[in-house]
């Protein structure tokens, strides 16, 4: 059912993103593992540089807010040192409270592992905190995610949509009422906190190059965000989802359509390629370990296992699973550095091409300093930002 609540847009929206990475964790620690997630020790987490590097990280996020950003877009991972949020909600909350005017992107919470009711409570609570500024993504997750979380891989993505429907009941439909589906049984429902957006908060949807997963975005009207695929592999995606679309009865614009890519601004080309390397910081580790761990039967299905290995994905993935290099990521316009004039040039090409409601900026990555990260923040918002904001969105194209 197209339960659509985006707005259409004249001018791209601009938000930035950090993993919080560990950047602490070496090259040789990982090397004595078969795993960088489930099989790396957690007594290689350090609570002392952690702390640090948290209050860094929420620094950077008010910074963001006041030099003009739209938004800012958390997300959470599991047993990843690469990402040091395992409860999303939390971080949200963290923004909530540093940040005045900007929109919080959750993108998001992997709801097929967690109490959906629990779920639409503390994101009701997060939409009273920050005024009513929050937008609810919600994710499948990795398969690591599935396997800590205890629950079948193959199940995921239908306890993700039942979930899904249970979330939205929660804000949309009075209490109390009865639910029981496949994999969720409440005899009550009744959540006392509901969101100050009505009818509900937006909902996003991400992937990185599954077309089923555009499909299920666009069959619900909720907006796709593309998580770094290369551009011709992007294009193709947005184009199912308008045909999805309009199959489904709507009309859909850059509103629905929202890409991420990683961008550093410094003062010299020089220190923005130096510090524009610490992108692929983790590439050849993130998905390191057994077949097991991160593609486990059944967690995706033979057509997504298909789309992936024939077309590259860019900033995550290679044609094959392969990371590509720091160089082939900027000569397709996935990894952006250079001095504001540079930064402007490139993504007014990608806003041009694609098009996209929504550029989501993952601003920082590993040992990047944190100094030189709110330098970048700085320039984003004084003088890339204000160029972008002069591109005017156009409708999608329809046969």
């Amino acid at each position: 059912m197209v339960d659509q609540l985006a707005r259409p847009k004249d001018h791209v929206e601009v938000y930035w993103f950090s993993e919080q990475a560990q950047g602490y964790v070496s090259d040789g620690q990982l090397e004595q593992y078969e795993s960088g997630r489930l099989g790396f020790p957690n007594n290689h987490f350090d609570p002392e540089k952690a702390h640090v590097l948290y209050n860094e990280y929420h620094d950077q996020y008010a910074l963001a807010d006041e030099v003009g950003f739209d938004g800012i877009m958390t997300n959470e991972h599991h047993a990843a040192y690469w990402c040091g949020k395992p409860a999303v909600n939390l971080d949200a909350a963290v923004i909530a409270k540093v940040t005045k005017r900007v929109k919080i992107a959750i993108l998001g919470n992997v709801i097929a592992i967690n109490d959906p009711v629990r779920m639409a409570e503390e994101i009701a609570m997060l939409d009273c905190y920050s005024g009513g500024r929050i937008i609810s993504g919600f994710v499948r997750g990795g398969a690591v995610e599935s396997l800590q979380g205890g629950i079948d891989p193959t199940e995921n993505r239908e306890r993700f949509e039942e979930a899904h429907d249970l979330i939205v009941k929660c804000w949309t439909e009075p209490g109390p009422f009865r639910f029981e589906g496949k994999y969720y049984h409440h005899r009550v429902v009744n959540p006392w906190v509901l969101p100050m957006q009505k009818p509900r908060p937006d909902i996003w949807f991400p992937g990185t190059g599954s077309p089923e997963s555009v499909v299920w975005a666009a069959k619900h009207g909720h907006p796709y965000m593309n998580l770094g695929a290369v551009m011709e592999t992007t294009e193709w995606l947005k184009q199912i989802y308008i045909d999805t679309a309009l199959e489904a009865g709507y009309q859909p614009g850059p509103e629905h359509f929202g890409y991420l890519l990683k961008v550093f601004v410094a003062d010299t080309e020089e220190r923005a390629q130096e510090m524009g390397r610490h992108f692929v910081w983790t590439e050849g580790h993130r998905q390191r370990g057994p077949v097991e761990h991160v593609d486990p039967p059944g967690y995706q299905s033979r057509k997504a296992v298909e789309v992936k290995r024939s077309r590259p994905t860019g900033a995550f993935a290679g044609s094959a699973g392969a990371p590509q290099s720091y160089e082939r990521q900027q000569e397709g316009r996935t990894i952006i550095v250079g001095t504001p004039d540079t930064v402007i040039e490139k993504l007014n090409y990608v806003v041009d091409h694609l098009n996209p409601g929504y550029l989501l900026i993952y601003g920082n990555e590993g040992p990047m300093p944190h100094q030189d990260c709110m330098r970048s923040i700085e320039l984003l918002g004084k003088e890339v930002i204000p160029a972008l904001k002069e591109i005017k969105l156009r409708p999608y194209e329809t046969d």
